[in-house]
């Protein structure tokens, strides 16, 4: 029930009408791989895809006749230098909006961020950009918007707790109590959602919550972490036991890996940007399939890095008009999301490659 599939343009053979004991005879001799179809196409490999993905589809054989195997994947466009040359002819839409913050992709594939004055939630089509949805919700300065479990959970600067919204009929499900946050900026989640993690801007802490229930879904304040990251804003989870988080104040990016003290994570700076001269703070990261670290600071530039702290390149926003990239969000093929809260625009940019 598993086929294999190159993530770049690869030549195969197609035998069309071949049972799968006719397909494995083919290519005991010479193919190293073979996808067999429940349609009788027999799809052979002469060498292995060097980036691929496994997919499960229903009644269908991956075999290895000679034994052998693929090496680990790679990643699709391991040349940064290709993807920015590929990313300066992008087709780029613009959207207006007020004060936009973190952008998300909910499970019903809307684009989805929260204005942050006047406060409104705010859905977008994916592809163009046009708006599906616009409602008022409640408080005011809403700072971030987290995504679990069907609802939206959003962070308002200035109040004591975090509405729940219902992603289906955007009516409100609970209110979460904001112990120990003063200014919420990051918002994510850990262990299949039973764990909320909070940053918390003004006392320089990381705030744990735990849920309490599904239905309704609630969480309960466990603990809050001092760190050093001055000011810390965006989070990036790597894994349950591992992220990162930004400091907006001093640029930089921490790592946090997960100790035997439930209450306590090893916090490690990963990637110090204060000499960078900008009058912008560290929003948020973003990382790529090729374990790129993509670093916004409120410019119309963005840095890159790789995983040892060295960097790679840079991009900068190609727009008749200034734009300032706050958040930005990367999806399939190198789809770029990005959000301008200080010049109120959206952005979608398509690189037109096929991974």
């Amino acid at each position: 029930n598993t086929i294999i599939i190159s993530r770049i343009p690869l030549n195969t053979t197609l035998i069309i009408n071949v049972t799968y004991d006719r397909c494995l005879c083919l290519s005991s001799l010479s193919y190293p791989a073979f996808n067999w179809f429940p349609n009788g196409t027999c799809q052979l490999f002469s060498v292995f895809p060097i980036t691929y993905r496994i997919q499960i589809t229903t009644g269908a054989r991956l075999y290895f006749p000679q034994k052998t195997y693929p090496n680990a994947s790679q990643c699709c466009m391991p040349d940064i230098n290709y993807l920015l040359n590929r990313l300066k002819q992008a087709t780029i839409i613009l959207a207006n909006i007020t004060t936009p913050r973190e952008i998300i992709i909910d499970d019903h594939g809307y684009l989805v961020t929260v204005e942050m004055s006047p406060n409104f939630l705010h859905r977008f089509d994916p592809k163009n950009l046009t708006t599906i949805t616009r409602i008022a919700i409640p408080n005011e300065y809403e700072m971030s918007i987290g995504y679990n479990q069907g609802a939206y959970f959003i962070a308002p600067n200035n109040e004591n707790f975090i509405p729940i919204i219902n992603s289906q009929n955007l009516t409100i499900i609970n209110n979460i109590t904001m112990t120990g946050v003063s200014g919420p900026r990051g918002i994510m989640f850990l262990n299949n959602g039973s764990t909320m993690v909070v940053t918390s801007n003004s006392n320089n802490s990381l705030v744990f919550y735990n849920r309490t229930s599904l239905a309704p879904i609630m969480y309960k304040f466990v603990f809050s972490q001092l760190v050093h990251n001055v000011g810390p804003h965006g989070l990036w989870r790597v894994n349950d036991s591992f992220f990162y988080a930004t400091s907006w104040t001093n640029k930089t990016i921490y790592s946090y890996s997960a100790t035997n003290n439930s209450t306590h994570w090893n916090e490690a700076l990963f990637l110090n940007l204060l000499k960078v001269n900008t009058t912008g703070g560290s929003t948020s990261i973003a990382i790529d399939e090729c374990g790129r670290f993509w670093f916004p600071l409120e410019t119309n530039i963005i840095l890159i890095y790789d995983q040892q702290g060295n960097l790679l390149g840079n991009y900068a926003t190609t727009t008749t008009t200034f734009f300032a990239v706050s958040f930005m969000k990367i999806i399939d093929n190198y789809v770029m999301y990005f959000s301008d809260c200080a010049n109120n625009q959206i952005m979608r940019l398509d690189p037109n490659i096929q991974c």
